[in-house]
């Protein structure tokens, strides 16, 4: 049996400052090199020891004092042209995430569906990839994001006023926020995220809100009070982001969250402390704490709830045993400063051919009028010398081999190539030019795995939150899967289990869309011939413009898998109607007939299926005879009877050896 280990408030205070202060010592190597990859990539002059425009850094940080101390600022930054290419990639090709159920009953089928019907409200309503897009920045700048999911009670809709102490209780709401990484400091005992037990986050509070959030406690706050919190630190050892965030009024806190161990009873801990650790609420429960769900329907034992962090966490280059990550900029910042260097001796040895130096001997005079505006320079020298003028260096011949090594060894680093920028040096076939896009995306082919992991963490999180919170059913509109505007009421329990997510990334085919849809056309004619349907080569095709159409496709598929399920769960006959895109429905009967879930049916139930789809082909067929028969317009019955032998379409059969002539 585990023993439960209870902290007091002494204890509490001291554990958290020592845990706060060991975190801190941990990170810091780390913050060197993320002062330098924001100095890289928010580098906007091709200075190589500053970036004045969003920030500055002082000579003794960088160590280059005294060199290239010039006017001169210019350079490309190819840097952070490799960092918008790869954050764009990634926004532009986000994972799908879809709700399987995990069985064949309905209402699994039914959770699965509002489930899925959650995960595009959140999609709009919280802006979930705008979430995604944020956290990726960090972690491709800084090696490192997180996002923080959480049930956050100050907001929502207010419910009751208690006018004796001034406060509101709030209805409540899912909220999610990407946390700055200079913001969070995690377990340094950790060699792994699941090995975390403990994180910290700074938190900056408005004064105003302060008072109202901590009015026992005003004397503490005072002292970490900051009238202005500016970026104020000893460049010799880095504490903070280079970029400037000022702000006017405010307190510092930092809020711990523990997750459930047998040490802390599964319930972990949570509370708002300072920086010396002085507790400004009382050390409380972790408020995140789930029960998982049973992993077998029969198992009817009572579970405990476990407490879990708020924070799902995405990283670019794996360290071995560390939580942190680290960014391919790291592998530039050398690169980039000497590129820089270059471009700005190239112009100043450029601008040193604009001004001729006139060298005089000692003994030469100068007339006190000829002293004029001109760009010439009059340099006396002693000796016997006769006048001449300086001819300013000349750049070395291995500068523009230098600068084109340094720049390839940039898209190295950064696993970019021509092609992915639809660039060619020379005139290369399609093929060549796929192959080369697709072997340049390899090297992130860990980088996509774990986002493919990381964006399931979020929305597995935000489930687990909803289904805990929402006791009381919400109306939430959402667009439909046929492009229906959908008014729906859910609860938690509506998802409490029976479905799974299944986050998807295209892997098969490339990643690019442009890409991926001309590989489909090309390969159109092996799908033809292995029997794959125009329409679902169309599906592999889709396109967000014409999502519409795919719907339309979709209808007769929606409306035949609903006729079997209504069949199945009332267990009464339901017959085919007239007018119906019989063709489509019938494809996916056959489908269903040879599906594992049929196959578990009852004989009762398979029999009212069979006698469904035989009257369905018989409508099928009389409609097409009716239409040819008729000379009806051709639809989707009469199409089907184009190309048949003129004797089943009801006409007359031809004599041997074609028509007869007089």
């Amino acid at each position: 049996m585990s023993r439960l280990i209870v902290w007091n408030e002494e204890q509490a205070t001291q554990n958290l400052y020592q845990r706060l202060k060991d975190a801190r010592e941990d990170r810091r190597w780390l913050e060197l090199k993320w002062n330098d990859n924001e100095r890289i990539i928010f580098n906007t002059t091709g200075e190589t020891q500053s970036a004045n425009v969003s920030f500055s850094l002082e000579d003794t940080y960088t160590g280059v004092a005294g060199v290239d101390q010039t006017d001169t600022t210019v350079g490309i930054n190819y840097a952070f042209k490799n960092f918008r290419f790869i954050h764009a990639q990634l926004s532009a090709n986000p994972p799908t995430v879809l709700s399987r159920p995990t069985s064949n009953d309905p209402e699994d089928r039914r959770r699965a569906d509002a489930a899925d019907r959650l995960v595009r409200y959140a999609l709009r309503e919280y802006r979930m990839q705008e979430i995604v897009d944020k956290a990726s920045n960090n972690t491709l700048l800084y090696g490192t994001g997180f996002t923080k999911s959480f049930w956050d009670i100050s907001r929502g809709d207010p419910l009751e006023f208690d006018e004796d102490s001034g406060e509101f209780l709030m209805e409540g709401e899912f909220n999610i926020k990407v946390p700055n990484i200079w913001d969070i400091y995690l377990d340094p005992d950790a060699s792994k995220w699941e090995d975390v037990v403990w994180v910290f986050e700074r938190i900056i509070v408005p004064w105003e809100e302060a008072k109202y959030r901590f009015p026992d406690k005003l004397k503490i706050l005072e002292r970490y009070r900051k009238k202005r919190l500016d970026n104020e630190r000893d460049y010799s050892t880095p504490s903070a982001s280079l970029i400037k965030n000022p702000k006017y009024d405010v307190v510092e806190i930092f809020e711990y969250w523990e997750k459930g161990t047998p040490m802390n009873g599964f319930i972990g801990r949570h509370c708002l402390c300072t920086a010396d650790g002085e507790l400004l609420t009382p050390m409380m429960a972790n408020p995140e704490q789930y029960t998982s769900p049973s992993r077998n329907k029969e198992d009817k034992r009572k579970r405990l709830p476990v407490a879990v962090l708020p924070y799902q966490v995405f990283t670019d280059i794996d360290v071995p045993g560390m939580v942190w990550g680290k960014s391919f900029v790291e592998y530039t910042t050398a690169l980039q400063d000497n590129l820089n260097r270059i471009d700005n001796v190239t112009l100043e040895s450029m601008q040193a051919h604009g001004i001729p130096r006139l060298i005089l001997p000692e003994g030469a005079e100068i007339a006190d009028g000829s002293i004029t505006n001109s760009p010439w320079d009059i340099v006396k020298i002693t000796g016997s010398q006769p006048f001449h003028f300086s001819q300013p260096m000349q750049m070395p011949q291995i500068v523009p081999d230098l600068m084109a090594r340094y720049k390839t060894g940039m898209d190295d680093m950064a696993g970019v190539n021509e092609a992915m920028f639809g660039q060619q040096s020379r005139e290369t076939s399609g093929f060549s030019m796929q192959y080369a896009t697709n072997q340049g995306n390899m090297i992130r082919r860990r980088l996509f795995n774990k986002y493919v992991l990381f964006v399931e963490d979020i929305y597995n999180s935000y489930l687990r939150i909803v289904r805990k919170n929402w006791e009381i059913p919400r109306t939430i509109k959402v667009l439909g899967k046929e492009k229906a505007f959908e008014s729906v009421d859910i609860k938690g329990s509506d998802i409490d289990s029976g479905y799974d997510l299944v986050v998807e990334y295209g892997a098969s085919l490339s990643l690019d869309p442009t890409t991926r849809r001309e590989e489909i056309l090309t390969m159109m004619p092996l799908f033809e011939k292995a029997g794959v349907e125009p329409r679902q080569i169309m599906q592999m095709l889709k396109l967000n413009e014409l999502s519409g159409i795919y719907d339309t496709l979709e209808l007769a598929k929606d409306r035949q898998q609903e006729i079997f399920e209504e069949m199945i769960a009332r267990g009464i006959y339901i017959e085919p109607e007239e007018l119906q895109d019989h063709k489509n429905m019938l494809s996916y009967a056959y489908y269903y007939l040879m599906t594992t879930e049929f196959k578990t049916l009852t004989d009762d139930e398979k029999s009212l299926i069979r006698k469904h789809v035989r009257e369905r082909e018989a409508r099928a067929a009389q409609g097409a005879g009716a239409a040819v028969l008729g000379g009806a317009a051709p639809g989707p019955a009469a199409s089907q009877m184009q190309g048949m032998p003129p004797a089943l379409a009801g006409g007359q059969v031809p004599p041997p050896g074609g028509p007869q002539s007089g």
